[in-house]
């Protein structure tokens, strides 16, 4: 939904907002002593697809987001493809036709609550069904989803502090860790 950006009106120094918020998270996860070749990373926005399409669509996607999670995956972690491509294309051509179509508009306003649901609903599930037991996650993850609600119980959430300091009304970011089955050392 990056391409939508050059028409989407957007404050004026909406840019350098979201340098400075992806520069803090960056630096952030720098400071982090993880051994990163043990953690998943999912991304609102990219496809649950084939791992070769989703390093692909990472290596060539020019965006802050991006270049950090081109960084986690040079430490070693994993890019989980992390959202129904269905649902992406849906909400996609809606916002797209809605950019200059009041019709449109009226469309995706009364598809859109039902459609973020569902994607929630995806992102949890595919979460769920590939952080390993004892496993860490990291989802990148805009504001308006509700996707921690709805994890299964036995994941554990906490967000990055410079989340919420810094650019909270842009993007969340959430930490995730999945607690250990029972008799698992």
């Amino acid at each position: 939904m990056g391409s939508l950006a050059s028409i989407i009106p957007r404050p004026t120094d909406y840019g350098a907002q979201v340098g400075r918020y992806w520069d803090a998270v960056e630096a952030d996860f720098r400071a982090m002593p993880h051994p990163w070749q043990e953690v998943r990373v999912y991304q609102d926005g990219l496809p649950d697809t084939r791992a070769d399409i989703v390093a692909r669509i990472v290596a060539d996607v020019d965006s802050p987001n991006y270049r950090l999670l081109r960084w986690l995956a040079g430490q070693g972690a994993m890019v989980v493809g992390t959202e129904d491509p269905i649902l992406l294309q849906e909400e996609y051509e809606l916002l797209k036709a809605s950019v200059t179509d009041e019709a449109a508009r009226q469309a995706y306003a009364a598809r859109a609550a039902g459609l973020l649901e569902n994607r929630d609903r995806y992102i949890a599930t595919r979460i769920g069904d590939t952080l390993p037991s004892a496993g860490t996650g990291v989802l990148f993850i805009g504001l308006q989803h509700e996707v921690a609600k709805i994890l299964p119980p036995d994941i554990q959430v906490t967000s990055l502090r410079s989340c919420h300091e810094l650019l909270s009304s842009v993007v969340r970011k959430l930490g995730i860790t999945r607690a250990k089955a029972e008799g698992q050392e």
